[in-house]
């Protein structure tokens, strides 16, 4: 099975053809790169929707999946909600603010939101700013704060994505504490404008187990 997921990644990592991209959900919900928010945002009445499977390695977890759902709601807000085998919890809300956003031709954007927020185990809260260097390429890095067993754990978020063509995206964060960082890359592969496959190695580095994950993506305005 992993020597199948494997190709399929290499092969959509390869793959180019035509399209516009859209925001799609991180794996944890809010829209964003693989694991990490950005504050790129949702226009008003923008929706996504996204399904992705995690195939456990040796070292780390078994599968999951996750299933969420994100709108753009009022103006600069996101909600969102995540479920799946994980969260064990049930369903789980997000919510982001973006709290500036030029209107350059290169804009800078920043956003502020929570992960989580109905858990009552794990929330996280974070800030994150956005910049785009050039059409093609965008820089994102931020700073969350996990709730988590009644202990705050601060954490740095850095990543990029990079529009290879019209069809296809390289997506790369990594989060840390200042001990441990974890290391992810991925593609996303846009069948036409709303619709993409999305593959991603989570953990490359193996800190605590390298996982990949394969999922689709939707996009469009009710």
């Amino acid at each position: 099975m992993k020597k199948i997921i494997v190709i399929i990644a290499i092969v959509v990592m390869v793959i180019s053809l035509v399209v516009p991209s859209y925001a799609s959900p991180t794996i944890n919900g809010p829209t964003g790169l693989i694991t990490m928010p950005t504050a790129e945002s949702l226009k008003y009445k923008e929706f996504n929707v996204a399904y992705d499977h995690l195939f456990g390695s040796s070292n780390s977890s078994k599968d999951a999946y996750f299933y969420k759902l994100n709108l753009g709601t009022f103006k600069n807000w996101e909600i969102g909600v995540v479920g799946g085998k994980v969260p064990t919890e049930g369903m789980y809300l997000n919510i982001k603010y973006y709290l500036l956003s030029d209107n350059t031709e290169l804009p800078l954007a920043i956003a502020i939101g929570v992960e989580n927020i109905s858990s009552t185990e794990k929330t996280d809260i974070y800030m994150v700013a956005s910049k785009k260097l050039r059409e093609d390429f965008g820089l994102h890095l931020g700073f969350k704060a996990i709730f988590d067993n009644s202990q705050v754990r601060p954490t740095i978020m850095g990543g990029a994505n990079f529009m290879v063509n019209e069809q296809l995206e390289i997506l790369a964060d990594v989060t840390g504490d200042g001990d441990q960082y974890f290391g992810n890359i991925g593609a996303s592969y846009y069948i036409n404008p709303n619709f993409s496959v999305r593959t991603y190695i989570i953990d490359i580095a193996d800190t605590q187990g390298t996982q990949f994950s394969i999922g689709l993506s939707y996009s469009k305005f009710l």
